[in-house]
């Protein structure tokens, strides 16, 4: 039986490009004076939850203030459709902005979003 390819071993973590945003976008929010953290969980009132990629926490209130994902871009410069449908839902629910962060976007090219 052949081996089964698995689209991303990292999982939710996302592939080594992603990871590299995440790290950099991590460092600038911690620059500019935020507890940064990564993988927060928000719970919608749908009962669905969704995890927001880095988040920037208050230094003395510890709550979050920032709210950062990294995703795939289309050559138009937006979030791919996956993407936008998950910080549409956020922000409608939760009352937040998300600032999207697109680590393709040197490359300038869109993929079907499934790797890296």
């Amino acid at each position: 039986m052949p081996e089964k390819k698995v689209p991303n071993p990292n999982g939710k973590k996302g592939g080594e490009k992603h990871q590299q945003k995440v790290k950099e976008i991590f460092a600038d929010v911690e620059k500019r004076g935020f507890i940064g953290g990564f993988e927060k969980f928000i719970r919608l009132i749908t009962g669905q939850g969704r995890y927001i990629d880095v988040v920037g926490l208050d230094q003395d209130t510890e709550i979050p203030v920032e709210f950062h994902q990294i995703g795939i871009q289309t050559k138009k410069g937006l979030p791919v459709k996956r993407e936008r449908d998950v910080i549409e839902e956020i922000e409608k629910y939760k009352d937040i902005r998300i600032e999207f962060h697109a680590y393709n976007a040197e490359e300038g090219t869109e993929n079907d979003g499934q790797t890296n």
